[in-house]
């Protein structure tokens, strides 16, 4: 599929609120996902094939619609299978500036939702700094697990997670792994 602005690509995501996951797919840019939230024309990241189910009940479908909407600054973080899907890549040396760094692991918190995984950071090692630092609304999370706080057993991985800065409660690092 080809726009006046270049090539756009359907890619498949996850998509999580304070009590929804909806499952689906949205229309992207050669900048991935990251930058399509990042987009300042539009407030809304739309998906197509919208299932819907409630975070405590992940396997009961409760609706699905052909097309929904979603506020970006509503979305606490999405799950990707392939973290192509979500960095732009061939900044300098076929790598994305999203992936130069040293890797952190860390844990943090958003409504309903813990989640470990990595960061990629090439300055300070600091929590505070990694947040400001790195580009956009949504803090790319590596090789990273979801798990519903009230319901550990209830988890979700994937390669890549966009977590909203806006929605993180708790930001640890853990330097014992560094």
């Amino acid at each position: 599929m080809s726009t006046a602005f270049g090539k756009r690509n359907l890619i498949n995501l996850d998509l999580f609120t304070d009590a929804y996951r909806v499952t689906g797919r949205a229309t992207i840019g050669m900048g991935g996902i990251h930058a399509e939230l990042g987009n300042p024309n539009s407030k809304y990241l739309e998906l197509q094939d919208a299932y819907i189910s409630r975070i405590h009940t992940p396997g009961e479908i409760i609706a699905n619609y052909q097309v929904a909407a979603f506020r970006k600054d509503n979305i606490n973080f999405i799950v990707l299978q392939d973290r192509r899907e979500g960095i732009p890549v061939g900044t300098q040396h076929g790598r994305s500036i999203f992936t130069r760094g040293r890797i952190i692991p860390v844990f943090l918190t958003v409504p309903s939702f813990e989640i470990v995984g990595e960061a990629m950071h090439e300055g300070k090692f600091s929590a505070r700094e990694i947040l400001v630092q790195s580009m956009g609304s949504f803090q790319l999370i590596f090789a990273a697990k979801a798990s519903a706080s009230l319901y550990p057993d209830i988890s979700y991985s994937g390669d890549l997670i966009l977590v909203h800065k806006d929605r993180i409660g708790i930001f640890c690092l853990d330097t014992n792994k560094k």
